[in-house]
């Protein structure tokens, strides 16, 4: 038995040394993740041709939607406010579309940070811009070491894989300003901080359809072995047989 491909998304950056010319950036941590659990990362670039997207998902076994900037606040309805973040249309516009043809194919797919926010987007849901727009105290946007847990997470249903993990609370890391405001439709929160703040979401009508709000493989690939379990779990679901 092969191992499972895995599919991972990327930014789409301006290259600061050239004019018009534009970079695939990800965090090494996700392929590194993906590895360590029995995957095999493949990248994928920003573009903006469906006939080759189908292509791609068809050597796919799994597909993780990476972190990265903030969905573009038109997506869901509202116009930029003060404190968004960067945006770039052409990646939202590739992970809209990759996503729709996955989810055709009923394979995992797990989304982290902004993958879980735009994962919402695509469902109808909707965000909050920024940190300062809901009443919290809680840092939401830590600065120390990426592996280093900073608040607690409640569990709160029982039939996913994080429960069966970690049993009614986690501590994460936390590295985002942005969060669900409005749930997608047919997406079921299952873990939220003590704010209130969505930190998981499962979709139960897929067979394998996770999104968390902190980033589990800057702790897996830095010795968490709870936090691998996650990716374990994704790889696992991977069938290819």
């Amino acid at each position: 038995m092969r191992k499972p491909v895995i599919g991972i998304t990327s930014s789409y950056e301006n290259n600061p040394e050239r004019q018009n010319s534009y970079l695939t950036s990800v965090s090494m941590d996700y392929s590194k993740a993906v590895m360590e659990s029995g995957g095999i990362p493949f990248v994928l670039p920003v573009h903006e041709n469906l006939e080759v997207i189908r292509e791609q998902i068809q050597y796919l076994d799994g597909l993780l939607l990476a972190g990265g900037g903030d969905p573009d606040p038109v997506l869901y309805g509202e116009d930029c406010l003060q404190n968004v973040g960067s945006i770039t249309p052409e990646r939202d516009a590739f992970e809209l579309a990759i996503l729709e043809e996955f989810l055709k194919t009923e394979k995992p797919i797990l989304g982290i940070c902004r993958g879980l926010q735009l994962a919402n987007v695509y469902y109808g849901g909707t965000l909050y811009q920024d940190i300062s727009y809901i009443d919290t105290k809680i840092q939401h946007r830590q600065t120390w070491l990426q592996q280093l847990p900073t608040h607690n997470i409640d569990i709160f249903e029982k039939d996913n894989i994080l429960y069966e993990i970690f049993g009614e609370k986690a501590r994460v890391n936390s590295f985002h300003h942005q969060m669900i405001k409005d749930m997608g439709k047919g997406l079921t929160p299952i873990a939220t901080a003590s704010d209130g703040v969505i930190e998981a979401f499962q979709n139960k009508n897929h067979p394998f359809f996770y999104g968390v709000q902190w980033h589990p493989e800057m702790m897996s690939t830095r010795g968490n072995e709870d936090m691998k379990k996650i990716f374990d779990r994704f790889i696992g679901a991977c069938n290819t047989k």
